[in-house]
């Protein structure tokens, strides 16, 4: 699922599994400890699908990573979020 943006949650609003994952898991900067971790948490049973923006951090190798829609691609500044830029 891809992020679904911003969301003004109201107090005792109920947060449901989709709100969950939308406004919140998918839109954050998710971190493995390699690329081979990163490819098993996706696409199997039960398991989340790869959508474009996604970003991802692999700690091996020190970098902040963007999935395109179709692969993944290093994202520029590497581990310093302030600095990071998507080229295409």
């Amino acid at each position: 699922m891809a992020g679904l943006g911003a969301k003004l949650w109201v107090a005792g609003e109920e947060v449901t599994a989709a709100n969950l994952n939308g406004y919140v898991q998918d839109q954050v900067i998710m971190k493995f400890s390699n690329e081979a971790a990163r490819t098993a948490a996706f696409g199997g049973a039960g398991e989340p699908t790869l959508s474009e923006g996604m970003f991802s951090y692999l700690a091996d190798i020190d970098q902040l990573q963007y999935y395109d829609g179709s692969a993944w691609k290093q994202a520029s500044g590497g581990a310093d979020i302030l600095q990071v830029q998507v080229f295409s």
